[in-house]
């Protein structure tokens, strides 16, 4: 119990070390931190450039509309969205624009790959179509064969067997 206790005291350290700590001070003036994975800070920053868009567009709604006051709070509230990214960008090697540039560029390369995909799809139904119509190509040979068979075979029987066939058929209709 005690040796899993002190494990999972080093693995937390270890976790610890490789996450960014933040440090701050409360309102009270004392020192606090908190440890964050890259990605988490990653995720902040796209959160940021996503307010920081809606910002933009208040700011030209309120522009429009005349009112400055608005417009002067959503500047502010703009580029502190932009200063806070900025800062954590800088502090942990990223880049928003350039993740979604490379977000963009996949996209485009997996519109490209349905393409092939309903390629490949369309050119499987067609070879199933061309296997299906030799099948029938097979089918309706075999049975002009079986037919012409049948008809050498009719000629070659006497009157009395044709004149039976006949009164059956006559027969079958009534």
């Amino acid at each position: 119990m005690l040796e899993d206790s002190i494990m999972t005291a080093h693995e937390i350290k270890a976790a610890e070390e490789n996450n960014i700590k933040i440090e701050y001070y409360t309102m009270d003036g004392t020192e606090k931190a908190i440890y964050m994975c890259p990605g988490d800070l990653m995720y902040i920053c796209n959160v940021l450039i996503d307010y920081a868009r809606i910002f933009e567009a208040f700011c030209l709604e309120a522009e429009e509309q005349g009112e400055g006051w608005k417009k002067y709070t959503y500047e502010y509230y703009l580029n502190r969205c932009r200063k806070i990214q900025g800062k954590i960008e800088s502090a942990i090697g990223y880049s928003t624009e350039a993740a979604i540039e490379q977000c963009r560029k996949k996209n485009k390369k997996s519109e490209r790959d349905e393409d092939v995909g309903e390629n490949a799809l369309v050119l499987t139904l067609k070879h199933m179509k061309k296997k299906q119509q030799q099948k029938e190509a097979k089918r309706t040979a075999k049975t002009e064969k079986e037919d012409t068979a049948l008809k050498k075979n009719d000629r070659n029987t006497d009157s009395a067997g044709i004149v039976g066939q006949v009164e059956l058929a006559d027969f079958l209709k009534s």
